[in-house]
């Protein structure tokens, strides 16, 4: 299956944002030149004119575009403000991330040079990342398949401990706030299997990280040691670890760290390059008193053991930006192959609430004001919804895993697994003949 592509590959060439090269096609296109407008996403529902305006205070970000609709996350530019200088090299990050493919941000979808990601955004604005290649969505990668393989037997406490142990000796105590209890916190949950975990390390370009190694969910680059707030906080994306510098973002792209006034003298900041810690979703001033927005971590002074993986810190990034901002994953579920069955379950009870003249209830996260990847037709600070036909809609994970599953490096792989079973099918043909 393949889906409607943004472009032609042949119609632009385009440039890295942190390079100096410039494109062949002209200069790129800033948005302080734009005609005012009011920005509209286009619903998925079954309504083909419904549209649905991006609020002023926030930004949206168009992913992917199939037969009208969008997938796309929402923004509130508050946010994105407190957690970055630069905002749209923010969002260029995010889409980054996500997609697991270079390109630029844009304002329109089918612009290869890009704006300048060096100047603000503007609220109530849709930009769009438009990969550098067009996507192809040829599932190399069944969800179903994996999710049915994944390991999800809960974590002993032996392998708690163990795992505790190992990071312990890299972090002695939490790198973000220096308190002595801490909890081994995976990055990838280590409820999610190996398998997961090994997908996620194949299918992703590692740039100028040496992940050959990295097979093992407990290995110490997929761990740090946190305090339980932190650890709770980080696995309901409530907060994530933004790495830098990285292949988008600087060290000063993002605001300085707050200083800790406790540093014990056996631990220190690592020198060119922040592990920062960041709220996505605010939690109120009791979280963010104990646990201050953009905290960097620290870690033992002249370790040579492996900090935290930056290809894991990436993933888990953009997996928390769908979680609080995703809308649209019922168009990533059309596009799988094979297509998902719509699953019989019934809406969750509670106050109904009409979008686009469609009746949808609020799902459990609504309720408590939590958002989630869901409908492309929810609006500002709303969660993921149910459709009301009872389609249930992918979480984060199956979303990152879903681009992760077709960026190039995963269909190199494949191509290669492919032409090595068939030379061993032609050999074994040979031997019977």
């Amino acid at each position: 299956m393949q889906f409607q592509e943004f472009r032609s590959a042949a119609e632009c060439q385009w440039k890295n944002p942190n390079s100096d090269s410039v494109s062949v096609s002209g200069t790129s296109t800033s948005n302080k030149y734009r005609a005012p407008q009011a920005p509209v996403i286009t619903s998925s529902s079954s309504d083909s004119d419904s549209e649905y305006i991006v609020p002023n205070d926030h930004v949206a970000l168009v992913l992917l575009e199939d037969k009208g609709s969008s997938f796309y996350l929402q923004v509130p530019l508050t946010t994105i403000r407190a957690l970055c200088l630069k905002p749209l090299k923010y969002l260029l990050y995010l889409g980054w991330c996500i997609l697991s493919a270079e390109g630029v941000l844009s304002l329109e979808r089918d612009d290869c040079d890009g704006i300048d990601t060096d100047e603000d955004a503007v609220g109530g604005e849709i930009y769009y990342y438009v990969p550098a290649a067009p996507l192809d969505l040829a599932q190399v990668v069944d969800l179903d398949v994996i999710k049915a393989r994944t390991n999800t037997t809960s974590e002993s406490s032996a392998t708690r401990d163990d795992f505790r142990t190992v990071v312990e000796e890299r972090d002695i105590r939490c790198v973000w706030t220096g308190s002595q209890f801490g909890d081994g916190l995976h990055i990838i949950p280590f409820n999610r299997g190996s398998e997961w975990f090994r997908l996620i390390v194949e299918n992703r370009t590692s740039y100028d990280e040496d992940v050959e190694t990295l097979t093992d969910i407990n290995d110490i680059r997929n761990g740090v040691l946190a305090n339980t707030a932190i650890h709770r906080a980080f696995h309901r994306h409530f907060l994530a670890i933004l790495k830098t510098p990285n292949h988008i973002l600087k060290t000063t792209d993002i605001p300085p760290r707050h200083n800790r006034t406790n540093l014990d003298s056996d631990v220190g900041y690592p020198p060119h390059r922040r592990y920062t810690l960041q709220w996505l979703k605010d939690p109120g001033l009791a979280d963010t008193r104990m646990i201050p927005n953009n905290s960097d971590g620290t870690f033992k002074k002249a370790t040579k053991k492996a900090k935290p993986s930056d290809l894991l810190l990436h993933y888990t990034y953009g997996a928390a930006a769908v979680r609080r901002w995703g809308r649209g994953t019922e168009i990533l579920m059309k596009l799988a192959t094979p297509p998902r069955p719509q699953v019989p379950v019934p809406a969750p009870a509670g106050p109904k609430r009409t979008i686009h003249g469609r009746d949808r209830k609020r799902s459990k996260g609504q309720s408590t004001g939590e958002t989630g990847a869901g409908s492309s037709t929810a609006g500002p600070g709303t969660g993921g919804l149910v459709e009301s036909e009872g389609q249930v809609a992918w979480d984060e994970d199956e979303v990152m895993l879903f681009f992760w599953g077709n960026s190039n490096v995963a269909k190199e792989r494949h191509l290669k697994k492919v032409s090595e079973n068939t030379k061993r099918l032609e050999q074994w043909r040979g031997g019977m003949a």
